[in-house]
């Protein structure tokens, strides 16, 4: 246990998972030979080793991660902005040992600068995982350290070691119905301080983290990365290989670099009918959903959007001519009329496990649409290529399926922290959409 209150233990083998690792480093630098060089560039080489309880490399064998390096192991070095990269160092070699070596743009450096040495990207994505350890080595094994430059013409550091902190935490989940295992098909976990991504220069989005399994298991690997620091409440919503929900919370204080095994106890959720009073939560036709009288009709309202895995996961984004392609079953995008009934109910802007949004008070139980942002498509200045999502943590933009009367607009919810209204949006432009269903 870590501290009295932390419900996770901690696992205290030598194999620990992201543990600091310590690479003692010995390193030259020579001079590339290119035209127009003016001492800028520098193929830099590094003697790296790493210790028993190291965090890098992840090696799935059984139950076990071994600490070591692969061949082409990549180690991105940025300048003290966080955003300008320097270069690149690969390993050369296999093993708990290796050289590094690469080439280094030492232009925009300075004596006495601090550069961060970045295992796998300058990015990190911690949403869509897969559950397993392999997984978690192919995607969410992030380290960092840094070097202070001591000389820019040759390029040499201050010192010749460095710690790579490992930037996450790893769970192993065993799920329980209280009786039994749940096999899990997917998951979405929320907490406050739990970091979904990392833009390139640093910049945070706290949200939910998601996973799809591709074989259905009730122990699940989880890499988390929390910045709080401090105690937190995981909130879980769990979807089981029979399409069965269940929920569930655990506390932790969950430290980088260190490797806990958790067992969570959930809560089915029953299944939904006409019958039941609105506030009451279950599920229908493979959804969580809330019941909620609209006008004079009780219908079935999700807990979470199209494409989401939990209330605080953003989901996914559609224009208003494909706003039904990520529905299943039955479920439909509610009218203008169902829209506005729904806001007519109290609400509020909140913060739930991190993540702004409004939160309604449905006959005392709350509903939760996550403040998304959307994708603009109408200045014609966003590509396939490159979409920038905006107002994503500011701004929530929710599709009616009703027309406007506007050409090229459509009917849509769409609020702030200081607004919450219908308002008309262009088509073309990517918003969340929250399903509603019929109750029979």
């Amino acid at each position: 246990m870590v501290g009295r209150t932390n419900e996770m233990e901690v696992k205290t083998t030598k194999s620990i998972c992201g543990v600091l690792a310590l690479l003692a480093f010995s390193a030259c630098s020579t001079n590339d030979d290119q035209a127009g060089n003016d001492n800028r560039f520098w193929t830099v080489t590094l003697n790296a080793s790493m210790g028993d309880a190291a965090t890098r490399a992840l090696s799935a064998e059984g139950h076990v991660i071994t600490a070591s390096f692969a061949v082409n192991d990549e180690v991105v070095v940025v300048d003290a902005d966080g955003k300008t990269t320097v270069g690149t160092l690969k390993a050369q070699t296999a093993g708990t040992s290796t050289t590094l070596e690469g080439t280094l743009d030492a232009a925009t450096l300075a004596e006495g600068e601090v550069v961060t040495l970045r295992y796998r990207s300058t990015t990190a994505n911690y949403d869509g995982q897969v559950g397993t350890l392999a997984g978690i080595a192919a995607s969410q094994d992030y380290a960092e350290g840094t070097l202070t430059v001591s000389s820019t013409s040759p390029l040499t550091f201050a010192s010749n070691s460095v710690t790579l902190a490992a930037k996450q935490s790893i769970t192993k989940f065993s799920f329980t119905d209280g009786s039994s295992a749940v096999n899990v098909s997917s998951f979405g976990i929320a907490a406050p301080g739990l970091v979904q991504s990392i833009a390139a220069g640093g910049s945070e989005t706290v949200g939910a983290v998601t996973g799809t399994l591709a074989s259905p298991s009730s122990e699940v690997y989880v890499a988390l990365r929390n910045e709080s620091g401090s105690l937190q409440t995981y909130s879980f919503y769990v979807r089981d290989d029979a399409g069965n929900w269940y929920t569930g919370t655990k506390k932790a204080n969950l430290a980088k670099g260190k490797n806990y095994v958790a067992s969570v106890t959930l809560t089915k959720l029953p299944a939904l009918g006409n019958s039941h009073a609105e506030g009451t939560i279950g599920v229908v036709d493979g959804l969580p959903a809330i019941v909620v009288a609209i006008g004079e009709v009780k219908k079935a309202v999700a807990l979470i959007n199209a494409g989401a895995f939990c209330p605080e996961d953003y989901g996914n984004y559609f224009t208003f001519d494909n706003r039904a392609s990520g529905l299943i079953g039955s479920w439909y995008v509610p009218s203008q009329e169902e829209m506005t009934s729904l806001n007519t109910k109290a609400k509020s802007w909140a913060t739930q496990n991190g993540v702004s949004g409004y939160l309604y008070t449905i006959a005392g139980t709350t509903l939760f649409l996550p403040a998304a942002g959307y994708y603009d498509n109408d200045t014609g200045n966003d590509s396939d290529a490159a979409r920038v999502l905006f107002a994503v943590s500011t701004g929530g933009y929710y599709w009616s399926s009703t027309d406007s009367s506007t050409d090229g607009l459509a009917i849509s919810l769409s609020f702030g922290s200081s607004a919450n209204d219908i308002y008309s949006e262009y088509k073309v432009n990517e918003l969340s959409v929250r399903p509603f269903h019929a109750l029979n």
